[in-house]
C-alpha cells in the first residue's frame, strides 16, 4: 500500500492558474448563478488565481493536522496490537471518533461513473454512463435519457473485487492538485516500472486519462446537425438546471473512471482524495468541485466486470457511513475497514428467487444511519422495550398560574412581527390564495350541512361570519397564525346531537348554544390557567383511533342516509302511463312532468365521490409536472365542487340546492353529500384499527408485513382490536340513543379504558400496538435538547469503546 501524503515529492505539486480551488468551503461554488451558455461550456469556465503563499501555509497546516490526527489514532489504537481484535463496525466507529478539522468535514457527494474503451485505430472518449445523487440513475441503452432513480443492487463478487482493488491498489490521500494532468502524473508516479508497463505504456495511459469527457447533457455529433434542434438543446439545459436544484448546497463530486485498454496487461487502480476539492475542467457533469477520484483501467475483455466494480465504488460513496470514513481515512486500511463495515450491513438475495433486472423504487423514508456510527446503539426491537418519552416541554406542568401561557408568549414574542413582515412578499401570494380556498371550502360545505342539521338556525352565512371573526382574532393573538379554522366533522356531529336534544325537550337551540359557548370559553380559561394541557400525554393512538373511526362511520352513514331521504322528496317515477304520440303540455319544458331528480342526485353523489378520490390521488400519477399534480391534489375537493356545479347547471335538472351568498354558485346538496362520503372513506386509510380488523379474515401468509406483527403475537393483536371494537360499538350506541348529549364524555372515558389495558399487555407490546401521542419525532423546539442527549450518548459510547479496547 502506498500513501501519497508520504511519498509524493513537493516538486510534483504544480500550480495551475486556471483552476478553481475550494479550501474546504464549497458553499459559494454551488451558490454561483450560472448562465445557460456557461453551463453548456463550463469546461472553459475558470475562476480563481494563483496563491502560492496561502497554499504553502495551508500545506504546512495540513502536515501538522495530519500528524496530530495520526498521533491520536496511533495512541488510541495501540492496544489493538497487543492481541485485541475489533470488528469492522468498531473500527469504523473508532475512525469516526477522530476530531474533525475544517478540511475533513464530510459533504454531500455527487458520484459520476464514466467509462472508456480504447482499441487500436479507434478514437474513444470518456462517456458518462451513470450518476448518483442519492440513488442510482443510468443512461438508458438508447442513450437519449436518464432512467428513473432507483436503489442500486450490487453483486457480492463486485464488492469483494472492489475491496481487493483498494487493498492492493494505489491510495493517495490529501494530495494537492489543480488539474487532471497533475492527478494523472501523481497516479502514474506510483506505478512500478516493468517490461509490461514501460514509458510508452505510461504515456498512453496518461493520454487516456486526459481524454475528453462526454456527458449526457451535451450535444451529440449527429450526422445531420439540423436534427439537433434548438428545442433539444434548450430541453437538455433545462434538465441540467432542474437537476442542479436537487444537489445540496456545498456538495462535492466523486468521479469514478473505469475502462478497458487493449495495450494493458495488468490493471491500474488508484483511489485519490484531493485536499482541497478542485473544480476539474470537463470532468463532472455539473460544475461542482471534485473531492474523490477512483480510477480502474485494465486489459480488454472485462468491461462488464470493470463496470460493476465502478458501480460498487460509486454506490458506497453515497452511503452515509462510508462517505464519512472516506473523509476521515488516514490510509488504505481505513478504507478497507469502511468496505468491510458496509459488507456487514449488506443483505444478500438468493439468485433464483428474484429478478435482478427489476429496479427497486426508492423508499419514501430512509432510516437513519446514526446507529452505525455510535457504539452500543440500540436496535428497533430494543428501543421498544422501554416506554418512550412522548411529552415535550410544552406538555409539562409549570406549577404556576398561567405558567404555560406565559412561556408560550415568551417563545412567540420575538417572532410575532416577523410573521407579518415575511408575509409581505409576492412569493406568499400563492399561499394566501391556497389558504383562502382551503378555509372557505369547508366553511361553505359544513355550513350547508349545519343548516340542514339545525333546520336553518346555523347555516352558511353564520359559518362564514363566525369563521372570519374567529380566524382574525386567532391569527393575531395565537401562536399558530396559519391554523385553518372552521367547522369540522366532530363539530357537525355535536351540533346535530344538540339540536335533536333541544327539539325533544322543547328548548331554545340558539340560547342553549350561546350558553355552551360561554361555558366553553370559561372552561378553556381555567384549563389554560392550570396547565391542564399536560393531560394530553394520556391520549394515545387507542383513544384517537376510536374517536376518528366513529367520525368516519358517522360521515359515511349520514351521507348515505341523506341521499336516501331525497327519495321521499323526489320519488322515483315508476309505471308511468305515457301515450305513444307524446303530445300535450306535459311534454313541454314547463309542463307538469318532472324528470327523475333522485336518479340525477345519485349520479351527482357518486360522481363527486369518485372525482374527489381521483383528483386527490393525482399527485402520485405519472402525468404533468410535480407542481401541477400537487396543486390539483391540494384543491381536489374545491375543483370537484366547481366541476359538479357546472355539470348540474348544464344538465338543468332541478336538484336540491344549497343557497349560499350571491358571490358563490348554488351548490347541489348531493354534491355536498358526496364530499361528505369522500371525507369519511378517505380517512379510513390512515387508521390502523381498520388494518387490524382485516387480519381476522386474512390467512397468515397473506398478511401485510406490519411492524407490530413481527413483535406481538397475533392473538394479542386480535385481543387489542376486539377491545377497541367494543368501545367503538358502545360509542355508536350512545350516539344514536337519547343519551347522545354525553357523547363527548364517553370519548374521554376511553382514556381510562386504555389505562386499564396496562394490566393485559406488556409495555413492549403496547409500544408497537399503541404509539403514544404526540408522534415520536420531537418538535423543532425540542431539537436542541435532543442533539444534546445524542452527544451525551455518543460520549458515553466512546468511553465504553475505550474500555472494551483496554484503553
Amino acid at each position: 500500500m502506498q500513501t501519497g501524503s508520504s511519498r509524493l515529492n513537493e516538486q510534483q505539486l504544480r500550480h495551475d492558474e486556471e483552476a478553481v480551488i475550494d479550501r474546504g468551503r464549497t458553499t459559494n461554488t454551488v451558490g454561483i448563478r450560472y448562465e445557460k451558455e456557461e453551463l453548456e461550456g463550463h469546461r472553459t469556465l475558470y475562476v480563481g488565481a494563483r496563491m502560492p503563499l496561502v497554499r504553502q501555509s495551508h500545506r504546512h497546516h495540513r502536515r501538522h493536522s495530519q500528524k496530530h490526527r495520526k498521533g491520536e489514532r496511533e495512541k488510541d489504537s495501540a492496544p489493538t496490537e497487543q492481541g485485541y481484535h475489533c470488528s469492522p463496525s468498531q473500527r469504523v466507529q473508532f475512525i469516526l471518533r477522530t476530531k474533525e478539522d475544517e478540511r475533513h468535514v464530510p459533504h454531500h457527494l455527487f458520484s459520476e461513473l464514466d467509462e472508456i474503451c480504447v482499441k487500436e485505430g479507434q478514437d474513444a472518449e470518456w462517456k458518462e454512463t451513470a450518476r448518483w445523487l442519492k440513488f442510482e440513475e443510468d443512461v438508458e441503452d438508447g442513450g437519449e435519457r436518464w432512467s428513473k432513480p432507483y436503489v442500486g443492487t450490487l453483486s457480492l463478487h463486485s464488492l469483494s473485487e472492489l475491496r481487493s482493488c483498494i487493498s492492493s491498489g494505489t491510495v493517495l490521500l490529501d494530495i494537492c492538485a489543480n488539474s487532471i494532468e497533475e492527478i494523472a502524473d501523481m497516479i502514474l508516479a506510483q506505478q512500478e516500472q516493468s517490461t509490461e508497463f514501460d514509458e510508452h505504456a505510461r504515456a498512453k495511459v496518461r493520454e487516456v486519462l486526459l481524454r475528453k469527457h462526454h456527458h449526457q447533457n451535451e450535444k451529440t455529433n449527429n450526422l445531420l446537425p439540423a436534427v439537433c434542434s434548438l428545442a433539444d438543446v434548450s430541453k437538455r439545459q433545462s434538465d441540467l438546471l432542474h437537476f442542479m436544484k436537487k444537489i445540496p448546497t456545498g456538495a462535492e463530486a466523486s468521479n469514478v473512471l473505469v475502462g478497458e485498454l487493449d495495450f494493458l496487461h495488468q490493471p491500474i487502480v488508484a483511489f485519490v482524495r484531493l485536499s482541497p476539492a478542485v473544480l476539474l475542467s470537463g470532468m463532472t457533469e455539473v460544475p461542482i468541485p471534485t473531492r474523490f477520484l477512483f480510477v480502474l483501467l485494465g486489459p480488454e475483455g472485462k468491461a462488464h466486470q470493470y463496470h460493476e466494480i465502478g458501480r460498487s465504488m460509486a454506490t458506497i460513496m453515497t452511503d452515509e457511513v462510508f462517505r464519512d470514513v472516506a473523509y476521515e481515512a488516514e490510509n488504505g486500511a481505513d478504507l478497507v475497514a469502511g468496505i468491510d463495515e458496509f459488507l456487514d450491513q449488506v443483505t444478500v438475495l438468493p439468485p433464483g428467487e428474484w429478478d435482478p433486472s427489476i429496479r427497486i423504487e426508492p423508499p419514501k423514508n430512509v432510516p437513519s444511519q446514526e446507529k452505525r456510527k455510535m457504539p452500543g446503539a440500540l436496535d428497533d426491537s430494543a428501543s421498544h422495550s422501554t416506554l418512550e418519552k412522548h411529552s415535550g416541554p410544552e406538555l409539562q406542568r409549570t406549577g404556576r398560574l398561567f405558567g404555560g401561557l406565559t412561556l408560550d408568549v415568551k417563545q412567540k414574542a420575538p417572532w410575532f412581527w416577523s410573521d407579518f413582515r415575511d408575509g409581505l412578499s409576492l412569493q406568499c401570494l400563492a399561499s394566501f390564495l391556497f389558504l383562502y380556498c382551503a378555509c372557505m371550502s369547508p366553511v361553505i360545505t359544513f355550513g350547508g350541512l349545519l343548516g340542514e342539521a339545525t333546520n336553518g338556525h346555523i347555516s352558511a352565512m353564520e359559518s362564514l361570519l363566525g369563521a372570519s371573526m374567529a380566524g382574525v382574532v386567532y391569527s393575531l393573538f395565537a401562536g399558530q397564525p396559519l391554523t385553518i379554522l372552521g367547522s369540522t366533522g366532530p363539530v357537525l356531529v355535536f351540533e346535530k346531537i344538540l339540536y335533536k336534544f333541544c327539539k325533544e325537550y322543547t328548548l331554545s337551540y340558539l340560547s342553549l348554544r350561546a350558553c355552551i359557548g360561554l361555558w366553553t370559553a370559561f372552561l378553556c380559561i381555567v384549563l389554560v390557567a392550570t396547565d391542564a394541557s399536560c393531560l394530553v400525554c394520556y391520549v394515545t393512538r387507542f383513544t384517537e383511533e376510536a374517536f376518528a373511526s366513529l367520525i368516519c362511520i358517522i360521515f359515511i352513514y349520514e351521507a348515505l342516509e341523506k341521499l336516501s331521504h331525497l327519495r321521499d322528496t323526489y320519488p322515483v317515477h315508476m309505471h308511468s302511463k305515457l301515450d305513444f304520440e307524446f303530445q300535450g303540455p306535459a311534454c313541454g319544458r314547463d309542463g307538469p312532468y318532472t324528470p327523475d331528480v333522485f336518479f340525477w342526485c345519485c349520479i351527482l353523489f357518486f360522481a363527486t365521490f369518485a372525482l374527489s378520490s381521483f383528483l386527490k390521488k393525482f399527485k402520485t400519477s405519472r402525468y404533468f409536472p410535480t407542481g401541477v399534480r400537487s396543486t390539483v391534489s391540494d384543491f381536489a375537493v374545491f375543483l370537484t365542487i366547481v366541476i359538479m356545479v357546472l355539470l348540474d347547471f348544464m344538465v338543468g335538472i332541478p336538484s336540491p340546492k344549497l343557497h349560499v351568498p350571491h358571490t358563490f354558485k348554488f351548490i347541489p346538496m348531493p354534491v355536498l353529500y358526496g364530499v361528505f362520503l369522500y371525507m369519511g372513506v378517505s380517512s379510513l386509510s390512515g387508521i390502523q384499527f381498520f388494518d387490524r380488523l382485516k387480519l381476522f379474515w386474512m390467512p397468515a401468509k397473506h398478511q401485510p408485513d406490519f411492524i407490530y406483527l413481527r413483535h406481538v403475537p397475533l392473538r394479542k393483536v386480535h385481543f387489542f382490536t376486539v377491545i377497541q371494537l367494543i368501545c367503538l360499538v358502545l360509542l355508536w350506541t350512545i350516539k344514536v340513543s337519547r343519551a347522545a348529549i354525553i357523547f363527548p364524555m364517553m370519548v374521554l372515558a376511553l382514556v381510562f379504558v386504555r389505562k386499564a389495558m396496562d394490566f393485559c399487555f406488556s409495555k413492549r407490546e403496547l409500544s408497537f400496538l399503541d404509539d403514544l401521542m404526540p408522534e415520536r419525532k420531537k418538535k423543532l423546539d425540542d431539537a436542541r435538547n435532543e442533539a444534546g442527549e445524542e452527544e451525551e450518548v455518543r460520549l458515553a459510547g466512546s468511553s465504553g469503546l475505550d474500555i472494551s479496547l483496554g484503553l
